[in-house]
């Protein structure tokens, strides 16, 4: 199957999921993921928008399953909304109890080509964007404490017509990762904006940076026409377990992790049905609804079961959702719901 596929929406979800969750689960993938933590064990997070092009697997050329990803729309998230404070608790316990750091990446994004190829959660302002990444690492700071810094959240923009990343540092230096030509003083750079990160914490940020040094060289040398980078998205995914999903400009992933999802599932299908009207995606292809809840428990133990329920659960809501406020959608509406397994990353589809 290719992303640019045109027949059965659904049925090229399932496939595509298929394809990733074999790589994923194969032997040398498993095996560069064992070796890459035994060298770097800092576990890293990133809270980062709903938009699909967002992949800093790739952006930074680490192996698929290193960084964690949470999503919402903007990258908009709360400490304090109950559901996300369980996701992030149980992360950081889980860390903990292996002796193990916690990097966290608090994003925001933008174009430097095109401001509306930027964030359209923030509504293309990317000063309100920013600003809400520096509030989100305060907040984090102040709950996980920050004398010693075992969880140590940084502030980074991720620029998409580049896919570059710039990094903040906590007294209002930055690294423009395009704006470097070698990656010799990366380290140095790391310990200037971050001084009182911990030493094993900064050698592991340090591959992720010369990764993507390397790949905006890539990126550049492409020479990819500006379409591509233009919203095209067809799919709508709520839930968690979409780390197989990444297709630049195919999807938009809202993670529950706010009491606002719903208005972001709302906003995501305005953002599609804009692209319908726009004949930026076919309309004989449709629209999904992706609705998925991620399990680290075995089929059909309670724990998988609850997952199951809350799969059902989000699907119903979202259908709610859509249907009151951008009934359009309605007549193009696919929808696949299941549940992602964490340890092969294989949807189980309830239908």
């Amino acid at each position: 199957m290719h992303e640019d596929y045109t027949g059965n929406l659904r049925e090229f979800i399932l496939n595509r999921n298929e394809e990733q969750s074999a790589a994923f689960r194969s032997a040398a993938a498993r095996l560069a993921r064992v070796r890459y933590r035994a060298e770097h064990p800092t576990e890293i997070a990133a809270w980062k928008c709903m938009d699909g092009r967002l992949n800093l697997s790739v952006y930074t050329k680490t192996p698929p399953g290193i960084i964690q990803p949470f999503r919402n729309i903007g990258g908009k998230f709360d400490l304090g909304w109950p559901f996300f404070q369980e996701v992030i608790k149980e992360y950081v316990k889980y860390a903990t109890h292996h002796g193990r750091r916690v990097l966290v990446l608090v994003t925001y994004h933008f174009s430097k080509g095109d401001h509306h190829r930027g964030c359209a959660g923030w509504k293309y302002d990317t000063g309100a964007a920013h600003a809400a990444a520096d509030m989100l690492a305060v907040q984090a700071g102040s709950v996980f404490g920050t004398s010693p810094r075992i969880v140590y959240p940084i502030v980074v923009g991720i620029e998409t017509d580049e896919e570059g990343l710039v990094l903040h540092g906590t007294d209002g230096k930055t690294l423009d990762l395009e704006s470097l030509k070698t990656a010799e003083h990366i380290e140095t750079s790391i310990r200037d904006l971050y001084p009182d990160m911990d030493p094993q914490m900064v050698t592991d940020l340090v591959p992720l940076l010369r990764g993507n040094l390397e790949h905006v060289s890539e990126v550049r040398a492409s020479h990819r026409p500006p379409i591509d980078l233009e919203h095209r998205e067809q799919i709508i995914a709520v839930g968690r377990g979409f780390d197989w999903l990444h297709m630049p400009n195919k999807a938009l992933i809202i993670g529950p992790f706010s009491h606002e999802w719903p208005d972001a599932v709302a906003t995501a299908g305005k953002i599609i049905l804009g692209n319908l009207d726009a004949n930026r995606v076919p309309k004989h292809e449709g629209v999904l609804l992706l609705v998925s809840a991620l399990s680290r428990d075995e089929e059909g133990s309670f724990g998988w079961n609850m997952a199951t329920e809350k799969a059902k659960y989000l699907e119903r809501v979202s259908r709610a959702i859509l249907a009151e406020r951008v009934p359009e959608l309605s007549e193009n509406l696919q929808v696949l719901s299941g549940v992602v397994s964490g340890h092969t990353r294989k949807l189980h589809a309830l239908q």
